[in-house]
């Protein structure tokens, strides 16, 4: 049978992959899937699919008799082959794994893009664990239609793809690992996040002095995550000044932020698209940027410790018929952009422009940022902002809290708080991070900061952990408060302008600098 079909199959094949190319580049082929249950006969040039009660046929050159719009099918050993075309036009209902994404270093992240399932389905398989070498991780998925591509390696895993009438099962194999399994919504995904075991038993600790009063270490750490190398600068009080530097859109590496000072570890969030800073920044007395989202901030003052805690920002506006109260900076819609030619608002918000003191256009967003002045973004509820004239005097006002940041020379937003008070202050949700965002949940680099009792001051990278791993590490070294920075591939530590932490560096918006006293002053 499959030698007397051998020459006609292969013309096939010929025909429809190239009519599957002709497609893709159209944009309409898509992934081809296994067809359980389908039947394939080849008779000269024809190629006929029986499916339940459909009776298609397929003629290279000619297309489907029935005039169905839909993809050529190819049949590989027996095997339909078919397009998601093909399964819209023949009333498949069955989910599609759409496929496999995976990205990752310490931690591998896999995910099942599912669109056509309900994310109720997959809710049962949230779990986590470990697994030995050579034991496979097993998850039972409901029926699915197999993409004929799917990999069978996942960055070094073994993954296996069994469909059954009862299900469709997975397996992981390959060296020691520790898992997490979860399911996403809008779309539906299920996400595998696998970290494979890490062996520190040969890390050689490092004890040593950076200047008087400053300190280094790296050394051990065993977290819930696993064991981590973790680099420790130590600031005593009096050893330095504490500064932030950076500006909006201007992207640098961290040793050129931190060019000539003792050390330097990078800070704030920032838009990878454009560099714009993502929240507070304040260097030398003048606002960047203003808070996000409520998160958490740093502040450096002269003569007094750091002060460490979750952010907001009150906004008024002056005009001739008196003040008039803006928001809130967090829950309120409001945006207030001083970089020139920064776009500031949407389509559903007002933007008030203002140049030199003076009101230059009111009108629906977004709105280019002038030289000399600011644009404020502002929800459309706010009449007293909407009515606003070109030509109108204004001064804005802005009022940071804590209040202690308004006095502050320095500041810089990033999240989430860690530790306040010396007690656990972990709430990403309260600080508007979602649950499962690969910035928080991921196996990674981490960046920090914390302050002790005594004001000494606490520099952390750790290579390999989660954010709420931080946690129990700053508890452990006994501060009063911390908080996380950028983390992830923006991690980057430099001490006497060497990467202490990483051999490259990405560019980022901000960073935290010690500066000698000597140079500080």
């Amino acid at each position: 049978m499959r030698r007397h079909l051998l020459r006609p199959v292969l013309f096939l094949l010929v025909a429809a992959a190239a009519a599957m190319a002709g497609a893709e580049a159209a944009g309409a082929a898509g992934p081809y899937y296994r067809l359980p249950g389908a039947t394939a006969g080849v008779a000269e040039d024809a190629i006929t699919i029986v499916y339940g009660p459909y009776h298609e046929t397929y003629v290279p050159g000619l297309g489907w008799l029935s005039n169905m719009n839909a993809d050529p099918p190819l049949l590989v050993d027996g095997e339909v082959l078919v397009n998601g075309s093909v399964l819209d036009a023949l009333g498949v209902t069955t989910p599609r794994l759409e496929g496999i994404r995976s990205a990752g270093g310490a931690e591998v992240r896999i995910v099942l893009d599912l669109p056509g399932l309900a994310p109720e389905a997959l809710t049962g398989l949230r779990q986590g664990g470990s697994r030995e070498a050579g034991t496979p991780l097993g998850l039972d998925l409901p029926p699915l239609l197999l993409p004929a591509a799917a990999p069978d390696d996942v960055a070094g895993l073994e993954l296996t793809l069994d469909q059954g009438p009862q299900g469709t099962r997975l397996q992981l194999a390959g060296p020691a690992f520790d898992y997490a399994v979860f399911p996403l919504a809008d779309p539906t995904r299920l996400v595998i996040d696998v970290a494979p075991r890490r062996d520190l038993s040969d890390l050689v600790e490092v004890e040593r002095s950076v200047a008087p009063g400053v300190t280094y270490r790296r050394y051990r750490v065993y977290s819930a995550s696993g064991p981590s190398v973790v680099h420790l600068v130590s600031i005593a009080p009096g050893s330095g000044e504490l500064r932030v530097v950076g500006e909006s859109r201007v992207p640098r590496t961290v040793s050129q932020l931190g060019a000539g000072a003792l050390v330097a570890l990078n800070a704030g969030y920032f838009d990878t698209s454009d560099y714009a800073a993502i929240g507070l920044l304040k260097v030398d007395y003048g606002l960047l940027s203003l808070p996000s989202r409520g998160r958490a901030g740093v502040a450096f003052s002269p003569a007094a410790p750091p002060l460490i805690d979750r952010l907001d920002a009150d906004v008024l506006l002056y005009t001739a018929n008196g003040p008039i109260r803006v928001g809130a900076a967090n829950g309120d819609g409001v945006v207030v952009t001083t970089t020139p030619g920064a776009l500031t608002g949407t389509a559903s918000q007002g933007v008030l422009v203002v140049e030199d003191g003076v009101v230059v256009e009111n009108k629906v967003g977004p709105r280019l940022a002038p030289v000399g002045g600011f644009a404020l973004a502002y929800p459309p509820t706010n009449r007293q902002l909407a009515l606003l004239d070109a030509g109108d005097e204004v001064a804005l006002d802005t009022n940071l809290k804590p209040s202690a940041f308004e006095g502050a020379r320095y500041a810089v937003e990033a999240g989430p708080l860690l530790v306040r008070d010396g007690v656990a202050a972990y709430d990403p949700s309260a600080e508007g991070f979602a649950s499962g965002q690969r910035i928080l949940d991921g196996l990674t680099q981490q960046a920090a900061i914390g302050v002790m009792p005594d004001g000494t001051t606490l520099f952390v990278v750790a290579e390999t952990m989660r954010a709420e791993d931080l946690v129990q590490l700053f508890l452990g070294l006994g501060v009063d408060r911390a908080m996380r920075f950028d983390s992830g591939s923006s991690t980057t530590l430099v001490i006497d302008g060497e990467l202490m932490n990483r051999k490259t560096e990405r560019k980022v918006v901000s960073a935290v600098v010690l500066v000698a006293p000597t140079a500080a002053r």
